[in-house]
């Protein structure tokens, strides 16, 4: 989908660059300017329908701001004839002439587009005098009950997308995980899910599950990279991690946290329940079971491998 998506936006900034003969030069009511680069079906867009437009735009040095070929969806924009025929200098006036099937062009100074359309003033470090190009194509015409329908299935689709991403990260990290473990003689067991783990102390307690709330010390750092987090005081202060303030209030006591219901990385829910109460452990987390995409800090970049030295401290019925 991404993909059609990208083309749709490369074959309508080809048509421009080309200035197609079937190209007309339009205007507003109010006078905005507009180049008609493909004609849809003419059939007015009636007030509360959804507009599902590909759009693309950039400023005169050619830097892209956005465009909707990156997400492979369309932006929605539901039409309201009160406020757009009245939104004097806003390109929603442009977007009130389209219909179905339109592809138009249009270029609008960047202190205009912020003072009529985004409602406030222009960034200090964006040029003032620059000027914006928007390339736009509606893709469909949608009424609320059909832009119901689409939605649940736009959400359905990136659902399926992000789990797909998400099996083919821990493909590639397991496989990681498992090259770092040999090229460091690590012996380590590994969980259904993907977790490699080396129980350096056995407990004698009881062992944690879902709903038990645990307590827990613990140190981080990303596979072959940098500490980011420890509860061990005096390892924050030799990873330079001490923070007074958190000291103060008391944040380098054993971590509390009910097990088993998402208040922590899915690795950490996974790798505690492994622990008895005294337990030690390394958990080595594949990126999907900790923060998958998201970079979580300067050192947990997007895809990150984590590992955490754990020992459970009590266990709370």
């Amino acid at each position: 989908m991404i993909n059609s998506f990208k083309t749709l936006v490369a074959l309508l900034a080809v048509v421009v660059a080309l200035q197609s003969c079937n190209s007309q030069e339009k205007k507003t009511e109010s006078g905005m300017a507009y180049t008609l680069v493909k004609e849809g079906d003419g059939q007015p867009i009636e007030d509360g329908q959804y507009l599902l437009m590909n759009m693309e735009y950039k400023d005169n040095k050619d830097s892209v701001w956005m465009t909707t070929a990156e997400q492979g969806i369309p932006i929605v924009v539901p039409k309201n004839d009160s406020v757009w025929s009245s939104s004097q200098g806003s390109i929603e006036q442009i977007f009130n002439e389209l219909s179905k099937g339109d592809s138009v062009t249009f270029t609008i100074g960047i202190k205009d587009f912020f003072a009529n359309t985004v409602k406030s003033e222009a960034p200090p470090q964006v040029d003032q005098e620059g000027t914006l190009t928007f390339s736009v194509g509606v893709e469909n015409v949608l009424t609320q009950e059909e832009f119901m329908t689409w939605q649940q299935e736009m959400m359905a689709k990136q659902q399926k997308q992000r789990e797909e991403e998400a099996e083919e990260q821990l493909t590639t990290d397991v496989a990681t995980i498992e090259k770092f473990l040999e090229e460091n003689n690590i012996d380590a067991e590994k969980t259904e899910s993907g977790i490699f783990y080396v129980m350096k102390e056995e407990g004698s307690g009881e062992q944690a599950s879902a709903g038990d709330t645990v307590k827990v010390n613990y140190s981080g750092h990303v596979l072959n990279g940098p500490f980011f987090d420890t509860n061990d005081e005096a390892l924050a202060k030799e990873k330079e991690l001490f923070n007074e303030q958190r000291a103060a209030q008391g944040g380098y006591a054993p971590l509390e946290f009910v097990l088993g219901q998402g208040r922590v990385i899915k690795g950490w829910d996974e790798g505690i329940a492994l622990l008895k109460e005294g337990g030690k452990a390394t958990l080595y987390i594949p990126s999907p079971l900790a923060y998958g995409p998201r970079q979580r800090s300067a050192e947990i970049v997007a895809n990150s491998i984590l590992v955490f030295d754990v020992e459970l401290v009590e266990v709370v019925d």
